[in-house]
């Protein structure tokens, strides 16, 4: 039985590693060697210019969790000494599966502080479920209010000055309160469990693909949450 058990988990684990293609556009010479394990987030509107191109990296496979594609690409990026990436495109190329593309970097200056000074500020995301290829929808409470998220899609609010009450689950469920930061944090939420492994950090500073589960809600590590906003579909909201 103990046998058949392990079997069972190790054709798991070679079906999850073998599940995405991983194949890189162009790669540069140069192995990089960055001091810390990181994958930082850059805007669109951060200037690359005077820091160092690792390559661009495309993965490919099914969106049932789509994170798994962003983490099969990480994993490869750290290897190869990149630091930090930006979103280049993410498109389906069958009817379950996509091919998602990031151009990745090695950078050692204050390039990730002049970052941080270009992502939203103060605000509050609420994730739908990473199986894009679900119909699945989930109701929480934002102060007195109901709302709902279906997969592959996200809700935004503000952080507000009296601080803002999330719910979900009911009397079993969970409550987090949000106060406002100081710094211009956002938090990223959803309720789904993520899988992916590492530590939590902020985009300023560092950072890999990881939620913490807190029970019903979950933080999303804020690197891997805005590359999900050029995934995702955003819903609009009264607030």
């Amino acid at each position: 039985m103990k046998n058949h058990l392990l079997l069972i988990v190790f054709c798991f684990f070679i079906q999850n590693a073998t599940a995405q293609k991983v194949v890189f556009i162009s790669l540069g010479d140069t192995l990089q060697k960055p001091e810390y394990q990181q994958f930082i987030y850059l805007t669109d509107s951060t200037d690359t210019s005077n820091i160092i191109e690792v390559g661009k990296v495309k993965c490919t496979g099914k969106i049932d969790n789509v994170i798994v594609l962003f983490n099969a690409i990480r994993t490869r990026a750290l290897q190869c000494g990149a630091n930090a990436f930006k979103f280049e495109s993410f498109k389906k190329t069958e009817p379950e599966t996509a091919e998602l593309v990031l151009s990745l970097y090695y950078n050692e200056d204050d390039l990730f502080d002049k970052n941080a000074e270009l992502l939203p500020k103060n605000k509050i995301y609420i994730f739908g479920h990473q199986n894009l290829l679900s119909n699945k929808s989930q109701t929480f409470k934002l102060n007195d209010d109901k709302y709902e998220v279906k997969a592959g899609t996200y809700l935004v609010f503000d952080r507000k000055p009296e601080g803002i009450k999330i719910s979900k689950g009911g009397l079993t469920g969970e409550t987090m309160y949000i106060n406002p930061s100081e710094e211009g944090f956002c938090k990223f939420l959803s309720f789904s469990s993520i899988d992916i492994n590492g530590a939590q950090s902020y985009p300023s500073n560092g950072g890999v693909a990881v939620n913490f589960n807190t029970g019903r809600i979950n933080h999303i590590e804020p690197n891997l949450a805005l590359a999900l906003l050029k995934i995702y579909r955003q819903i609009e909201v009264a607030q």
